[in-house]
């Protein structure tokens, strides 16, 4: 296997719990309570707050321009697609952006952007991407599963979510990032590997740690 394959393979039962959660499997069958899912997309949109933190810090410390361009292509997703998608369910709710920066932070949202911020300030590129790929990647394996069980949901409340992280140019985002990650990582000695494999099972955790809260059940962890 390669690097990247060991790496996802270290932290699949956590995927696959996070595919099976709750949360994700009411969502599929059109069950999920709308306030309880509008109650997530608060969440998230604190989570992204954090999570674009920690995407400037690694830019800062790229050495590279295609470093820099690698965790750029990220937040242009979040700006350009997620963002707008996020917002029209905010609405929803009767909120904007401004409205969420007075909400506080459940402990599983508070715990995972914690890790992201702390990884981002003292670690350096290759644990970065550790620290964030499993945001990307993981809502892409995620929405894939959730899709070929239940397709119906793209037609859903829900639908504008999941098409964000199961359109063709998500999955080919997904590859280009994966393939990178292999690059940065790949010439690394065996001692290094294993704590980047960890870091990536760590954020893995706190996604499913956030499935999780959506779901009702918080984890202080």
């Amino acid at each position: 296997m390669s690097f990247m394959e060991e790496v996802i393979a270290g932290s699949k039962p956590l995927w696959d719990a996070a595919a099976n959660s709750e949360f994700i499997e009411q969502m599929g069958k059109g069950t999920l309570d709308k306030a309880k899912f509008l109650d997530y997309m608060v969440q998230d949109s604190l989570y992204l707050r954090d999570y674009a933190r920690a995407y400037a810090m690694a830019m800062f410390k790229s050495h590279t321009l295609q470093e820099i361009q690698v965790f750029y292509s990220v937040l242009g997703f979040v700006n350009e697609h997620e963002n707008a998608t996020r917002l029209r369910y905010l609405s929803d709710a009767g909120l904007t952006d401004a409205d969420v920066e007075n909400i506080p932070k459940k402990p599983a949202c508070a715990a995972y952007t914690g890790f992201l911020i702390k990884t981002a300030q003292e670690e350096e590129i290759p644990e970065i991407l550790m620290a964030v790929m499993p945001c990307m990647l993981g809502y892409y394996d995620v929405f894939e599963r959730l899709v070929q069980r239940y397709p119906q949901v793209l037609d859903s409340y829900f639908g504008p979510l999941v098409r964000d992280y199961t359109a063709p140019g998500y999955g080919e985002s997904c590859k280009i990032w994966t393939d990178y990650c292999e690059k940065a990582c790949k010439d690394l000695d065996a001692a290094r590997k294993e704590k980047l494999k960890e870091i990536f099972k760590e954020a893995s955790a706190h996604e499913l740690y956030f499935w999780e809260m959506a779901g009702g059940k918080e984890n202080e962890q």
